[in-house]
């Protein structure tokens, strides 16, 4: 995606003895949104913070541009923020608060309706906050962060305080503004579907750690680790045994294709993660009885008490009633060494 705009080398970060970052490397292509995607405490807020200059490492460094500015101070920084409650001045109206970072510009009023623009706002410079929908706050919150043309934009759960149907408008906007100005972007989430949608590149972490970093289809369909695979979308686990490279035996005469990370040899304990959408009903396969059934509009996701645990399966709801005996066969799943 082209060289790295922004990097992380090394970050790490400890709070009262505990490891909030670890190590953590990462690179974004100029212009790009990186979507650091994670469970609550895996370091995605502590590595946001770090970026923003709220917080120093304990070790590692932060550099734009090639240039190291670790140490600097926030305000030397040129990184715009959009905090989570976008801490909008309720007592300014629309047009302040987007002017509050350029007061002493001379076209300050220009930038100010180039910004409302931009998120499709113009002529509500008069408006007060308390006027305008939640996502019409976040796209003044956005709006005032550009404004001073930072160099990095950073949002912290932009869209959380939205219900789902404003969400899914106000992420097609965010997205449609974050590419018409070009900047280079990095998002903390916990949505999946948020990660996905804005993200060029996604970083899944854990515990401070990072798991994987790629785009939305690399980390679906080529997880890097069982965490990912499981994390990233519906996934089922089950045990299994590797049968030769490419098959995992999942329970006797009962063969799935597999895809693994790393070599894993044959007879190799593991742990076989299958997709809902990996798996249909057949005439014979791993025997099963299906437990529940949840209608999902195009289709059904049953849930089947296996000898091997329960799995999840996408079907045509008129496939099988709860309490049918069925048979499971998969297209494909991934394989990983059994966890001990």
């Amino acid at each position: 995606m082209g060289e790295p705009f922004l990097e992380l080398r090394g970050l790490t970060k400890h709070f009262t003895g505990h490891a909030a970052v670890q190590d953590l490397s990462l690179a974004v292509p100029r212009g790009a949104v990186l979507a650091l995607l994670g469970p609550s405490g895996s370091g995605k807020t502590t590595t946001l913070r770090l970026l923003a200059g709220f917080d120093r490492p304990d070790a590692g460094s932060i550099l734009v541009e090639g240039r190291d500015v670790t140490r600097l101070p926030s305000a030397a920084r040129r990184c715009g923020m959009v905090f989570q409650h976008y801490a909008l001045f309720p007592h300014l109206t629309v047009g302040e608060n987007v002017a509050f970072g350029i007061q002493q510009r001379p076209d300050r009023d220009e930038r100010v309706r180039t910004m409302l623009r931009l998120v499709d706002l113009a002529g509500f410079e008069r408006r007060t906050i308390d006027a305008l929908s939640g996502g019409q706050q976040q796209r003044v919150a956005l709006a005032r962060a550009l404004a001073p043309e930072p160099r990095v934009l950073l949002l912290d759960e932009p869209l959380s305080n939205l219900d789902p149907a404003l969400r899914e408008r106000t992420r097609r906007e965010l997205r449609a503004a974050l590419r018409a100005v070009g900047i280079t972007t990095v998002l903390v989430t916990h949505e999946q579907e948020e990660a996905f949608a804005l993200g060029d590149l996604i970083a899944v972490l854990r515990e401070g750690r990072l798991e994987q970093v790629g785009t939305g289809p690399d980390l679906y369909e080529r997880p890097a680790t069982q965490f990912v695979a499981t994390f990233v979308g519906r996934a089922s686990v089950v045990p299994g045994t590797m049968a030769d490279p490419t098959h995992a035996q999942v329970a006797p005469a009962v063969v799935w294709p597999v895809r693994t990370a790393l070599p894993v040899t044959p007879g190799t304990a593991v742990s076989v993660v299958v997709r809902p959408d990996a798996l249909r009903l057949a005439e014979a396969g791993l025997r099963g009885t299906v437990r529940d059934k949840r209608y999902l509009g195009g289709g059904a996701l049953f849930h089947v008490e296996t000898e091997v645990g329960r799995i999840e399966i996408e079907a045509p709801v008129a496939a099988a009633a709860v309490g049918a005996v069925v048979h499971v066969v998969a297209t494909t799943g991934h394989a990983f060494p059994a966890e001990s």
